[in-house]
Order: C-alpha cells, then structure tokens, then sequence
C-alpha cells in the first residue's frame, strides 16, 4: 500500500507541534541546591531579627521598670525582675542578661542641677547562635552574634528636697 505525498503532508499539517519547555534534571538540581542555601540563609536572618527585637524589647521593659522607682536598690531589684520575664528558648537565643548586673540611677541625690533630669540606664545582651554557619565569598564568620541595646529614660517617682 503505497502513501501518497498529499496524504504525507496533510498529516504533518494537522500534526501538533513539540513543545520545547520542560526541565532538565540538571535544572531541576541546581534550583534546589538554591532553594535549600535561600532557606537556610532566610532562618538565619530570621532569627537574627528575632533576637534582636526580643532583646530591644527587654530593655526598654528593664529601663521602664527601674525608673518607676525612688531608689537604686529597689529600681536595680525591678530591672532584674524584669530581665527574668522574658524569657527565651535558651538555646539559638541565650536568656537575656543585664551587662554589669547593675543599672545606673542617677538621681543626683534629690537635688538636680538645672537643666538636667534624674534618669536611670540599663544596658542588656542576648547573644544569637545561628543553625547554620555564614560564609561570603571564601570569609567564614562564627555561629554566635551578640545584640546589646542600652536605653536611657528619666526617673518617673524622685525625691525633690524643696528649698
């Protein structure tokens, strides 16, 4: 039985044609090898900001709570407290700490210079580990970041020795 070239050609007229989009393996590879690196790095940034605004937020908690106070020792006592509020997972976040263990009240003894206003200062750190480590072009930096935040706000209740 023999074809003809009409009917030859009419086939590959209504034939449809190949399309040309699909994936290699090897793209398939390289844009999850990609992937993984954009996910590992996006959870090391993302706990990175975490750790700094939970410790942002412990400070000024810590400042706010020890200038509500009329005295250094009940003001260093409350900013401890609060320190121990915030808690954290200990783990990729260490527990919040108060640098010094002090706080600085400033009073100035109830008796202000003028111009200047009874404050008190604190100063927290947290230090961040990272799951994975970062390297940049050949530099390796180490899994730990440390986040300090000092804040400085005035004493909301003092002693004022009117003359």
């Amino acid at each position: 039985m023999k074809i003809a070239k009409a009917d030859i050609h009419l086939k590959a007229k209504y034939r449809r044609p190949r399309r040309a989009a699909a994936f290699s393996l090897a793209e398939v590879a390289a844009t999850s090898f990609l992937f993984v690196i954009l996910g590992i790095f996006s959870a090391n940034i993302c706990l990175l900001i975490f750790g700094c605004s939970v410790n942002d937020k412990a400070c000024r908690d810590v400042v706010r709570a020890a200038a509500q106070q009329s005295t250094a020792a009940k003001a260093l006592q409350f900013a401890q407290a609060s320190v121990n509020n915030h808690k954290t997972d200990g783990h990729f976040i260490s527990p919040i700490t108060l640098v010094g263990g002090t706080v600085n009240y400033n009073d100035y003894g109830g008796n202000p210079p003028a111009g200047q206003t009874p404050y008190v200062q604190a100063t927290t750190r947290v230090t961040v580990n990272l799951p994975a480590p970062l390297f940049f072009f050949g530099a390796g930096f180490t899994n730990q970041m440390n986040f300090s935040q000092t804040y400085t706000s005035p004493i909301i209740r003092t002693k004022y020795l009117l003359p």
